[in-house]
């Protein structure tokens, strides 16, 4: 059992290191404590470890987790050798709650397996746990964490409980327009627009071009704000979709694309799925509101463009929108 789980985590890791390279690492060393069921003879005693986790893209969990904890003496209620305990896992971690802009609920499940210095005491272990987790600024948080640990082998479970601190590590995904060297003079998309002075070559065929050669488009701040870790419309909003609505079926050459955003509190994989939410939110209201769905694109920026300061609560608030861009 033992060596199954050690080439688990070894295949989990592997598994992390191949993925893409530009989404963060979470980083938490941790101190805490390590509370024994009666029936193991064992006291409380105290433990430090470091977790290593990857912020998922496009999944259902929001992390994939890899700790270590270690007890260097487990108190014994008997006088006797006080064995160490070295404990490996891995852990699928879930965004649950969120009480405010910097405070979360979350929850665990994993399994790992329980090492100690006494062979016939060490034993593979499944986990659930739940942790709060605070941002103090966006890179960096404190964690409290519970988890109960239950041996595979006798059923005895570990109560182990830490405090930990957070840090983010890893550059974000960010879109990096390549020069666009002209060879010759010429048209080669057909837009109307030289091929020197086309910033945008390429256009598909039938899209209307603006002096540049790009996609004539006409903008709009909806200014339809979410709450915190919220996709619903609220009524105060809804005159400002009647306005795109408007718009949309008196010019039914036009078609919209809605851009939903968010702060940047939080894990980025969970902002991405939160801002695709709130695009899809605003086209339903548009769809209620006679506007074929066929016309309506949605796409989710997640934090990546924010339009005001994120270290501020006003500034949040302005980032957490769904903006609109009508082309024919």
């Amino acid at each position: 059992m033992k060596k199954f789980l050690l080439a688990l985590s070894l295949c989990a890791s592997t598994a992390l290191l191949a993925t893409d390279a530009d989404y963060n690492w979470e980083f938490t060393p941790t101190i805490g404590g390590i509370l024994p069921e009666g029936n193991t003879d064992m006291k409380d005693s105290f433990s430090y470890g470091l977790r290593i986790a990857k912020n998922l893209e496009n999944a259902w969990i929001d992390q994939v987790e890899l700790g270590y904890d270690r007890s260097s003496k487990m108190k014994l209620k008997v006088e006797g050798d006080e064995p160490s305990l070295n404990s490996y896992f891995i852990n699928a971690v879930k965004d649950i709650y969120s009480f405010t802009d910097n405070l979360k609920l979350y929850g665990l499940v994993g399994a790992g397996y329980l090492d100690f210095s006494e062979d016939d005491l060490s034993s593979g272990f499944g986990q659930y746990g739940l942790g709060l987790k605070y941002y103090i600024t966006d890179n960096f948080a404190t964690k409290l964490e519970a988890r109960d640990a239950i041996t595979f082998d006798h059923g005895d479970h570990f109560l182990f409980y830490s405090l930990g601190f957070a840090v983010d590590f890893g550059k974000r995904n960010v879109d990096i327009a390549a020069p666009v060297v002209a060879t010759a003079i010429g048209d080669e998309d057909m837009d109307g627009v030289a091929d020197n002075l086309d910033k945008c070559p390429g256009t598909p065929a039938g899209v209307v071009v603006d002096e540049n050669g790009c996609e004539k488009v006409i903008r709009l701040n909806l200014d339809v704000n979410f709450a915190f870790d919220s996709a619903k419309i609220t009524p105060d909003y809804m005159k400002k979709i009647e306005t795109v609505s408007d718009f949309l079926l008196e010019h039914k050459d036009y078609s919209v694309i809605l851009e939903g955003h968010t702060d940047s509190v939080g894990a980025a994989a969970y902002n991405q799925k939160l801002s695709e939410k709130r695009a899809v939110s605003v086209k339903n209201a548009l769809a209620d509101l006679g506007v074929a769905n066929e016309r309506i694109t949605t796409v989710g920026m997640g934090e990546t463009q924010p339009i005001a300061d994120n270290a501020t609560k006003q500034g949040r608030a302005e980032n957490r929108r769904v903006d609109a861009k009508f082309r024919k």
